[in-house]
């Protein structure tokens, strides 16, 4: 490999670590080490790459930078070919992911004409909820308010995980119950990730730099990205949220005017907005009756929350009240003899001219600002 700073008749060549020689145009100034850092930038995952990228206009700076420097560079040799056509290249490239796109799409198809089942999609839901509601009455165990919540979570708990294991005898394999659309809980995953930090996590994180919620901000910042196999496939928040009643359903819009949905939304506040496979916990605390759990609050389910989690979506808990300051005299003269008090009292007529004199404890006079 020549140095990046000799000649520019000279060519400027890299081997990448797949083994492919990249050569520098004429004109490019990128230096190899950075054509190898672009290169193992594109092999890694988007969200991996771009997770902490949330000011604005951050990944269009990204790309321009990348494409510049890639742009400086060839595979293999330098090319002689004069008929080389770089948007023709381009354009057949982008027929060939779209041709792919459409296979796929296809196979998918085909997928849930054969294999879906909305009985099976169903089971899988109600499993999801009905193991967040056992890992939530787990949460309360930790730290129950009272002996009669203890009993209460510790038989929730027990009921939920046998109907667990009951819906999982009738399901078989969860990962192999396609949507309506043909696609896996895997694959709803991998997308529910994306989505999650590209419209969740940097609007967030802007929202809160913008109104200088710093320590909210820095513990965002903070969270590293989960897998995709941590994810919800039903919607755009990681699965283990879901144990405590936190939910991200970014894409769902208003129920129908006039539905059944949006009389079950008015009666019944956050059912809407809930994750289908979220605990059910929050809609029965509502409801209240046998459904609540004894002496639960909201200061315990904020106790509950992990750090992070609580501090990005717990209310700030209210702020202790300053006691109101007593007023304070402008000046007090103790009782004594009169020659000696007379003296005091001009004293003070002499710095507060205007102040009035009222009786104080213990035989003394008290000067207070004129009303």
């Amino acid at each position: 490999m020549t140095d990046g700073r000799r000649a520019d008749s000279e060519a400027v060549q890299v081997i990448a670590p797949n083994g492919v020689t990249w050569t520098r145009i004429a004109d490019g100034r990128s230096s190899p080490a950075d054509l190898l850092r672009e290169l193992t930038q594109l092999t890694m995952d988007h969200v991996e790459r771009e997770w902490d990228w949330w000011q604005e206009g951050r990944a269009q700076q990204e790309h321009d930078r990348r494409w510049a420097i890639l742009g400086e560079w060839e595979k293999g040799v330098p090319r002689c070919d004069a008929h080389h056509d770089p948007e023709a290249s381009a354009e057949a490239f982008l027929a060939e992911c779209d041709r792919r796109h459409e296979v796929k799409k296809r196979q998918r198809a085909a997928r849930a004409a054969e294999l879906y089942s909305k009985e099976r999609e169903n089971l899988r839901l109600e499993l999801m909820r009905t193991e967040a509601d056992a890992a939530f009455f787990a949460h309360v165990l930790t730290a129950p308010a009272s002996r009669e919540q203890q009993d209460a979570a510790e038989r929730r708990v027990a009921e939920r995980q046998t109907a667990a294991r009951e819906l999982r005898s009738k399901i078989g394999d969860a990962e192999d119950v396609i949507d309506h659309a043909g696609y896996y809980p895997a694959e709803r995953r991998s997308s529910s990730l994306s989505s999650h930090m590209t419209f969740w996590r940097h609007p967030m994180l802007r929202e809160l730099h913008k109104a200088r919620q710093r320590k909210r901000f820095t513990t965002l910042l903070a969270m590293r990205p989960p897998a995709p196999a941590g994810m919800c496939s039903e919607c755009q928040a990681p699965s283990q949220w879901h144990e405590n009643a936190l939910s991200l359903c970014l894409f769902r819009p208003d129920p129908p005017a006039g539905s059944t949905a949006e009389t079950l939304a008015r009666l019944m506040p956050g059912w809407w907005q809930r994750c289908s496979a979220c605990t059910t916990y929050q809609l029965e605390h509502r409801w209240g009756g046998s459904f609540a759990l004894p002496d639960f609050t909201g200061e315990q389910w904020r106790a509950m929350l992990p750090p992070m989690l609580r501090e990005i979506f717990a209310p700030d808990p209210p702020k202790a009240k300053k006691a109101a300051a007593r007023p304070e005299p402008l000046a007090v003269i103790s009782g004594g003899n009169i020659d000696d008090v007379l003296v005091r009292l001009a004293d003070a007529k002499a710095r507060f001219p205007n102040a009035e004199v009222r009786g104080g404890p213990r035989g003394t006079w008290k000067l207070w600002p004129s009303t």
